[in-house]
């Protein structure tokens, strides 16, 4: 089930790997590409020196997540998006820039592309700790949202719990283990009820106590 988003994420990427992507459906010199490209840069430029837990590159993340929109949903031939695909992307590469980067705000990235990627960012992004008193009081409002978020919201945001799926065994078994019933409780209802990478995410998790034992044992050895 895994293995063509696996065989598709394997692959080196750069630039012009990810632009030559986007000749394929909007000219260099058009508005959309130039808008695509504008993400692109900014979020490039926000996570700068950044790197996720395993080590990579932060920006490799966000690339990704646009790929599998890409290459994998195929978000230029799905119909009746009521978001362009063009903008979709550009929020699939800014996803992370307001929970994450205090640079970045909805108003500015509403002044500096649009209210359709400012409401994309809006949904994707999860407010401020210190407005809630737990954590959990977080995460419940921002799953609690979930059901008024536009459909174009559910592509980034499934494509980005994929991808933290797969990426997510550089972590500790707590977090793991966190992230896999999260993923049970609050993402894949939803991946079925719009079928998207519902099948995908589902075989992330299948299993994941022994996955997370096997793990443990490898860690000890090594």
């Amino acid at each position: 089930m895994l293995t063509k988003i696996r065989t598709i994420l394997a692959a080196t990427e750069n630039r012009q790997t990810f632009f030559a992507r986007i000749e394929r459906h909007y000219s260099r010199y058009s508005k959309e590409y130039k808008f695509i490209e504008r993400a692109y840069d900014d979020a490039k430029d926000a996570f700068r020196n950044i790197k996720r837990q395993g080590g990579d590159r932060y920006f490799e993340h966000l690339r990704a997540v646009a790929i599998i929109l890409i290459d994998y949903l195929h978000i230029f031939e799905l119909v009746d998006l009521r978001i362009p695909a063009y903008k979709v992307l550009a929020a699939a590469l800014l996803h992370d820039t307001v929970e994450d980067c205090e640079e970045w705000n909805l108003l500015r990235i509403e002044r500096r592309y649009d209210a359709d990627v400012a409401e994309l960012l809006d949904f994707v992004s999860k407010r401020p700790k210190e407005d809630f008193d737990t954590e959990e009081a977080q995460l419940d409002f921002y799953h609690a949202r979930f059901p008024t978020a536009p459909f174009e919201f559910f592509l980034i945001k499934l494509a980005d719990r994929l991808h933290n799926q797969l990426t997510l065994w550089c972590c500790d078994p707590d977090k793991i283990r966190r992230k896999m019933l999260e993923t049970q409780k609050h993402y894949i209802p939803w991946a079925r009820k719009l079928n998207i990478l519902s099948h995908e995410l589902e075989a992330t998790t299948e299993n994941f106590e022994e996955k997370i034992e096997k793990h443990m044992q490898q860690c000890a050895i090594t």
